[in-house]
């Protein structure tokens, strides 16, 4: 009886474990130089400690790999890239936008704050929409009128 219930018990700390790290090889597949990443916590340990504000820890992994281009991320079981490159992320943000609308790493309720709604906030449909409408406020012809008035404040 007592092997019976050690032996749950231990297949039951094995799938605890399992599912905690279940997506950790997502990185490594790929090719992606990321830190190794703790079961449940990812590599976002210290952020859900509050020892480190999230973008000091992107910061971080920025500088930790000079020489790569995008490195590989975890908050907590999730797989997040972060762009290094200024290449790549001009080619995201200008000819790839419609595949990373739904890029924000904290989700909003149905009903955000009204102050929230907006383009760096927003997901999906709500963020194409807002793009889609900012979009020809900046055009080169009016970014060339504004620059003036940015460079005197």
């Amino acid at each position: 009886m007592l092997w019976l219930l050690v032996g749950l018990l231990a297949i039951v700390i094995i799938l605890i474990y399992s599912y905690g790290t279940r997506t950790f090889s997502y990185w490594t597949k790929r090719g992606v130089k990321h830190d190794a990443p703790i079961p449940y916590f990812g590599t976002a340990k210290r952020q859900f400690l509050q020892q480190i504000a999230f973008a000091d820890i992107y910061h971080e992994m920025y500088q930790k790999y000079p020489s790569e281009r995008f490195v590989g991320y975890y908050l907590m079981t999730t797989p997040v890239l972060i762009l290094r490159d200024p290449q790549l992320v001009k080619h995201v943000l200008v000819s790839d936008f419609n595949h990373f609308s739904s890029r924000n790493v904290f989700p909003m309720d149905d009903h955000p704050e009204p102050l929230l709604k907006n383009l760096f906030t927003s997901e999906g449909d709500l963020w194409k929409l807002l793009r889609q409408r900012m979009t020809p406020a900046f055009t080169t012809g009016k970014l060339k009128a504004m620059f003036p008035l940015i460079v005197a404040r």
